[in-house]
């Protein structure tokens, strides 16, 4: 009830804007649950209150028209910053940053790179995290278009990224057909009667011209960067004592396509049990018949060639990542400007 227009200070109703003007407000509870509610017109509420765990500073919940707690956030009985949406990336598609750009603001987070053609030590466009310690850190990014995951040292002094290395994985190395791990992209894997493809030879076609003649169409020859070395981006199926069981030519046609010719090995240097002898037919009489030394043969059975190649700019996988890095960099473009016109905005109200 009010006495003379005041509060009772046992309690009571207060209808109308109260504003109390001071420094504290205090809430003394009765239980170990103390609180402030702060209900709408349909009886629904807020509750702000005291937990009496030694965890949980407060509980901040939200009930319904009969008082069940339909939500609870907590907030911890410990030292520390509250994060809003948007910190760190946490929460939200975040904005793109320069590779430059990642280390100086020494903290974890997670990261978006636009891609940086022609710049030295800069990673392509894709998403990471920064992980960050006193003095070192690393970054562990991923480019969506290619699917390589790469590794990187940062430094609290410097600021910048070193010992950029690509995680090998099966996006970008294959096994070859002696069960050995290589680097891959482009991969065509040559089999007596057929090919099999990888992502980034898609569109190849083989064309079976003989007995151990073969057209591989659709390629500009073998990769450039002669990472199977001597090679040449070839991989010649092996015997369990390692020795090649056939022999290979090739012929790079003026379009790229590549011919490629087998022969038979048989080893005939080694003492005869360890010589690559392989049935050709039978003859009439049930008897088997061989291939000759250096004789035209298809590639053995169930096993292949495997082949490095150069994909044409218009390849289907090429055209895939050349919409990517165009997407990609519209939406780095897109958010540059988009944060021009907020801090534009925010220097207008500033004012």
């Amino acid at each position: 009830k009010l006495l003379d227009g005041k509060f009772d200070k046992a309690g009571g109703d207060i209808n109308g804007r109260v504003t109390v003007n001071s420094s504290t407000i205090r809430i003394i509870g009765t239980d170990d649950w103390p609180g402030l509610s702060i209900r709408k017109k349909n009886s629904e509420e807020a509750r702000i209150e005291a937990s009496n765990t030694i965890t949980t500073l407060l509980d901040i919940s939200y009930r319904d028209t009969e008082n069940k707690r339909l939500n609870t956030f907590i907030i911890p009985r410990k030292s520390g910053t509250a994060m809003t949406v948007g910190e760190y990336g946490i929460g939200i598609a975040i904005s793109s940053i320069k590779t430059e750009d990642i280390a100086k603001d020494w903290s974890t987070r997670f990261v978006a790179t636009p891609g940086e053609p022609g710049v030295a030590n800069s990673l392509p466009w894709g998403v990471g995290v920064h992980i960050a310690e006193n003095a070192y850190g690393c970054v562990l990014h991923y480019d969506p278009s290619s699917k390589i995951l790469r590794t990187c040292s940062t430094g609290k002094d410097n600021a910048v990224l070193t010992s950029i290395n690509t995680v090998y994985s099966t996006a970008n190395t294959t096994v070859d057909s002696n069960g050995n791990l290589k680097a891959a992209s482009p991969i065509v894997k040559l089999f007596a009667d057929h090919i099999e493809l990888n992502e980034e030879s898609e569109d190849v076609e083989m064309e079976h011209l003989g007995v151990g003649h073969y057209l591989i169409k659709g390629v500009v020859g073998f990769h450039a960067d002669g990472a199977w070395g001597i090679n040449n981006g070839f991989v010649i199926p092996q015997d369990h004592n390692g020795k090649n069981m056939v022999l290979i030519d090739y012929k790079v046609r003026p379009d790229g396509d590549i011919e490629v010719f087998v022969f038979h090995q048989q080893n005939a240097d080694l003492p005869e049990r360890f010589q690559n002898k392989r049935i050709k037919h039978f003859d009439k009489d049930g008897n088997p018949v061989y291939y000759e030394n250096y004789e035209p043969c298809d590639v053995p059975e169930s096993r292949w060639i495997d082949m490095r190649v150069e994909m044409p700019p218009n390849s289907i996988y090429n055209l895939k990542q050349a919409e990517a890095e165009r997407l990609a960099k519209e939406e780095a473009e897109r958010q540059a400007e988009e944060e021009a016109k907020n801090a534009e905005i925010e220097a207008e109200e500033d004012i």
